[in-house]
């Protein structure tokens, strides 16, 4: 419940909470708490493990998004964190065909960037909504566990 990942065919994206600051009494003003951990991304030969501030309120909005997408097999979801060093967006083509794509800036005022593209399907996706419910089933949604 304090992890979930997104794979592809040449690679993933593993998001692991470390820590939930003010869980469960005291909620972000950014939606749900306070987080840090760690982003390991893996796209092909490239690969980055790094340290990640998030908030679960965060983790929420990406799951909604990405649950109605993967139902309805369209669309695009995007996990962003409010201090801009990780995106990932989940896009939707036809037939089933997805891409993971975005970046991740470990210190994000220096240029320093790892920009990734992951070709993935929907059977890849399953156990990341599931892991994604079950963390926010945890932690909540964007008003916490309250």
């Amino acid at each position: 419940m304090n992890e979930f990942v997104v794979k592809g065919k040449n690679g993933f994206i593993r998001i692991e909470l470390h820590k939930a600051s003010g869980y469960p009494e005291d909620t972000s003003h950014f939606g749900g708490y306070d987080a840090e951990g760690i982003a390991e991304i893996k796209s092909g030969n490239y690969y980055v493990l790094g340290e990640l501030w998030f908030t679960t309120g965060e983790v929420y909005e990406f799951y909604k998004q990405l649950e109605k997408c993967y139902r309805e097999l369209t669309g695009s979801a995007v996990f962003w964190n409010s201090e801009s060093s990780l995106k990932i967006e989940v896009i939707f083509n036809n037939l089933g065909q997805v891409i993971l794509q975005g970046y991740f800036k470990e210190e994000p005022h220096l240029e320093n960037e790892l920009q990734f593209e992951i070709e993935s399907d929907q059977s890849f996706l399953a156990s990341t909504v599931e892991e994604l419910k079950r963390f926010v089933d945890y932690y909540g949604g964007l008003k916490g566990i309250k």
